[in-house]
């Protein structure tokens, strides 16, 4: 990396050579025994975990859950959660530039949405509106989106709903079979000159399972449509919401390596296995003028960070009495972020500014069970997490501390006729928040430590009522609840990261909601489709408040932690499937409302109203090629203004940029082949054109609005290339 801020945990080198000694042993290609045969293009059935008291179908949840796997994450695959994620309806994503894609369900985002690993809640700082989930999409098999709240399965962070993140697949061979082979990606996209280098490979056997895999993301500056810069001096009104920035937008570059490893073993009583995922970021962000250590119109400015992640995971399926299965899991993460001051970008190394790390430490045990106390089957569950914090920077953004929570949970569904179903469940949590003074190098609001407890009832009422078997009437009556984070009790410092002094509230109650949804789905092997309608009420909602004033020393506006009672409402419209034999459509929209009840003001950071069409065209195969598409997609986000104190909302008042945008519709294009291999595991060939026309515009959810446009066209390319023999 040069002369940039060097991890201070490099990725553990048996990644590489896991996966190299996988290239050098391989066997002749394999396809996976789960892998149907018949036509491609039709809607396999998938089981959903999340949201669900035991593996199902999604059409008959009560929750509203959709799974992203196989060719349509691999066509959707960005370097982070978000970007992967955006294309479904009721899923915003937070960017800041390539680097940062944090996904926001039904208008909730950060700690109201709870990421998971493989089943197991993860943390990733994700106070900061850029701190973006340390996954890399690439080295997964699955992900499931779980849309509201669940608390009952995953406790204080899920309030607003869920993403399980599968690893990737511990499958096994049949007796007797071994079964080697794997995937090379290379991928270059044009925008940011960005490369991607990966592999990941897997060997079975009957009993044992070894999978691993890395990939490497190196990305320059991003560019944005060549607009006028009027600033400075300041411009005139009618230019006050151009960008202060154009065209190649200076440090906005990040470098990105993730790992995993796992093993598995399967036994007369079950299975067991144990993986290790790493994750390693350095980016650097591009600051408004005069956001460093410059004045205005002396050149950009740039705040350099590096993220560093670590996990391992213990688990198991142990059969238990007939019908019974026990999984008990075991999960240990570190996580690390280094931030510079304001105007030191990541090339003048760490300066000792934040740092913020991390221990958490999961326990979690599920009963999954047949009939029991006139259910059909369900869960019944205990889970134990305790999180150490340290804060060793000079400047105490958050405080070190420690939190700790204990769970019990149960979740069960009941048939109650050939047309109805019942799922239902509760959860009570003990939760403990506590600052420590100890743990942190710089000063504290209070002295010594400062403990917090909140103990909360969660749980959910559910029913599906099946017209047919493709049509279905679903509704769910969810109650969840959250406990403020230490960053919300205690901040009190500058984050560079959003321009602007925090300021933590160390009287904060525990938020409690209690929403509803009512959905429409069809379902048949060539469509899929489904409308919801959902309510969710939040009391004692935490929501950063604007105080007017400017901090003296940083010149930076402040803004405090507050809170008030919120409703949020809105609806989804989703539908794909096949028209014809060659022609797919998907069509998507999605709208949501928040207002704070107590104010009359609308909620911050909630997405802009989106509507989504694509058309498909399967050309299908034509000589050496064995399959083909082409892909276009429009997407149109009506116009919005940004709530009071919402993050950036100070540049609606800035001499350049805003932080409310005007409606857009950007066109993508997308082409795709595939040849060679085997007929189940072929080369893969992708196009990608974004932001087809190189439309000037800015996306509410782009941190970047306030002061620069939103990326200009990207053309991407995919090669994805099958090995074994």
């Amino acid at each position: 990396m040069g002369n940039s801020m060097s991890p201070r945990h490099p990725l553990p080198r048996a990644l590489t050579a896991v996966v190299v000694s996988a290239l050098a042993t391989t066997s002749p290609l394999r396809a996976r025994a789960d892998e149907p045969a018949g036509d491609q293009h039709e809607l396999p059935p998938v089981a959903v975990s999340a949201g669900a008291p035991a593996p199902g179908l999604p059409l008959y949840q009560a929750a509203d859950v959709d799974v992203v796997t196989g060719k349509e994450k691999e066509r959707r695959e960005g370097a982070s959660l978000g970007e992967t994620l955006r294309h479904l309806p009721g899923v915003g994503n937070i960017s800041t530039g390539n680097t940062v894609g944090k996904p926001v369900i039904r208008g909730l985002s950060g700690n109201r949405i709870q990421i998971l690993s493989n089943g197991v809640g993860v943390d990733h700082q994700q106070f900061g509106v850029r701190h973006t989930p340390n996954i890399d999409p690439f080295l997964s098999d699955r992900i499931e989106v779980v849309r509201g709240a669940s608390s009952l399965q995953y406790g204080s962070g899920a309030l607003g709903g869920a993403i399980d993140v599968s690893g990737l697949a511990l499958d096994f061979a049949a007796p007797g079979e071994r079964e080697t082979g794997g995937e090379a990606l290379f991928g270059y996209s044009d925008n940011n000159h960005q490369k991607d280098i990966g592999w990941k490979a897997f060997q079975r056997g009957g009993r044992w399972s070894l999978v691993g895999g890395v990939i490497r993301r190196d990305a320059g500056d991003i560019t944005t449509p060549d607009e006028h810069v009027y600033f400075p001096p300041p411009p005139a009104p009618q230019h006050r919401d151009a960008p202060a920035y154009s065209g190649k937008l200076d440090y906005t570059d990040f470098e990105q390596t993730s790992g995993q490893l796992g093993l598995g073993h399967r036994a007369d009583w079950g299975e067991i296995s144990l993986r290790y995922g790493g994750w390693r970021d350095e980016h650097n962000f591009l600051l408004p003028p005069p956001g460093g250590q410059l004045p205005p119109g002396q050149g950009p400015e740039g705040i350099g960070q590096n993220l560093e992640n670590d996990e391992i995971q213990l688990s198991a399926n142990i059969d238990g009495a007939p019908g019974w299965q026990w999984v008990p899991t075991l999960s240990w993460q570190n996580n690390l972020r280094q931030s510079n001051q304001a105007g030191t970008p990541r090339a003048d190394l760490f300066d000792g500014n934040i740092e913020l790390e991390f221990k958490q430490y999961t326990a979690r045990l599920e009963a999954r069970h047949p009939a029991l106390a006139g259910f059909d089957f369900g869960t019944l569950g205990v889970e134990l997490k305790q999180k150490d914090q340290y804060s060793r920077g000079t400047t105490t953004l958050v405080p070190g501390g420690k939190v700790r929570n204990a769970a019990l949970f149960a979740f069960e569904q009941k048939e109650v006729s050939d047309r109805v179903t019942l799922q239902a469940g509760l959860r009570h949590d003990f939760h403990e928040t506590t600052g420590d003074a100890s743990r942190t190098r710089g000063p504290t609001p209070f002295q010594g430590r400062d403990e917090n407890r909140y103990s909360a009832t969660s749980g959910s009422l559910g029913g599906v009522y099946r017209f047919t078997d493709h049509l279905v009437l679903a509704t769910n009556l969810a109650a969840g609840f959250r406990a403020p984070s230490l960053f919300e009790l205690y901040a009190g410092g500058v984050h560079g990261g959003v321009a602007a002094v925090q300021q933590g509230n160390p009287d904060l109650d525990e938020e409690r909601s209690l929403g509803v949804d009512l959905a429409l789905r069809w379902q048949s092997p060539r469509w899929s489709a489904s409308a919801t309608v959902y309510r969710n009420r939040i009391n004692d909602y935490i929501y950063q408040r604007d105080t007017g004033t400017t901090d003296p020393d940083a010149g930076l506006p402040v803004f405090a932690f507050d809170q008030d009672d919120a409703t949020l409402e809105g609806f989804e419209l989703q539908a794909s499937g096949k028209v014809t034999d060659w022609l797919e459509m998907r069509l998507g929209y999605s709208t949501v409302d928040g207002e704070n009840r107590e104010t009359g003001q609308d909620l911050g950071l909630l997405p802009a109203d989106e509507a989504t069409l694509e058309g498909t065209w399967l050309v299908g195969a034509w000589g050496p090629v064995s399959d083909s598409y082409l892909r276009l997609g429009l997407r149109h986000d009506a116009s919005k203004d940004a709530a009071p104190g919402e993050p950036f909302a100070q540049f609606d008042g800035a001499p350049f940029g805003t932080a409310s945008t005007d409606s857009y519709t950007v066109a993508d294009l997308a082409a795709g082949v595939e040849f060679g291999g085997t007929p189940t595991r072929p080369v893969r060939l992708d196009l990608e054109i974004r932001n087809l026309t190189d439309k000037a515009y800015r996306d509410f959810l782009d941190t970047y609005k306030g002061y620069a446009l939103s990326a200009g066209r990207d053309v991407r390319l995919t090669l994805r290339v099958p090995f074994g023999g």
